[in-house]
């Protein structure tokens, strides 16, 4: 049998997916603006299928429609990334409650051991790409793993989503990476650990706020 053509709705997931991918590899510079069929081009996509992809992004923040004038990328500002932090904030305190009432001792040794391994890599002075993306992939699969302990779709989508404005964030030339900020996150993630050893629910809320307002603080070169 032959195989059926992608419908349209597959196409335009798929221009989605390419635009992201392309958003967080800097293929496409944020703030820019840019023709739907420059877009088009980059994304090696149909221009029907970008459209209809355009709807959603630019719902969910990433870009802007204008009329006559093109796409504008999204350049986040210090409002939005307030209101980022705000959003994780109230997410990710539910979130560490109930990690808090569902981690074993052995998942939290484990958390402890990958965190370690960061801050010593990172003590050594010298920021290459290797400890970025590894400290990086720590990082979010923390945060991750501490929403999927709710259980509730609803908040993980939620959640995936703050993370990835945040990701867009990142991408601005104001946000650098240092061994410090790298090793201050670790040493953040750690105190939250400690509360989870401790099982004690309320001081684990407490570390994950005081977490993410410093997190925030270096977001904003602060």
């Amino acid at each position: 049998m032959a195989q059926a053509a992608e419908t349209p709705t597959k196409l335009s997931q798929i221009a989605y997916q390419r635009f992201k991918e392309a958003l967080f590899s800097r293929q496409i510079p944020i703030g820019a603006t840019v023709s739907q069929g420059e877009l088009a081009e980059l994304l090696q996509v149909q221009t029907g299928a970008l459209r209809e992809a355009m709807q959603l992004l630019e719902k969910e923040g990433f870009l802007t429609v204008l009329p006559r004038s093109g796409i504008r990328i999204v350049k986040p500002d210090m409002s939005h990334l307030k209101d980022c932090f705000q959003m994780r904030r109230v997410l990710e305190g539910e979130a560490v409650r109930r990690f808090a009432e569902r981690a074993t001792m052995g998942e939290l040794a484990d958390w402890r051991a990958r965190h370690e391994a960061i801050i010593e890599l990172a003590r050594g002075g010298t920021v290459e790409s290797a400890l970025i993306a590894r400290s990086a992939e720590v990082d979010q699969a923390f945060h991750l793993a501490l929403a999927e302990s709710t259980r509730n779709p609803l908040m993980i989508s939620a959640h995936t989503h703050m993370m990835e404005q945040i990701g867009v964030i990142r991408l601005d030339n104001m946000y650098m990476l240092s061994s410090l900020a790298i090793i201050q996150t670790m040493q953040e993630h750690l105190a939250v650990l400690a509360t989870l050893e401790a099982q004690d629910p309320d001081a684990a809320v407490a570390a994950m706020d005081a977490h993410l307002a410093r997190a925030m603080h270096r977001a904003m070169g602060l």
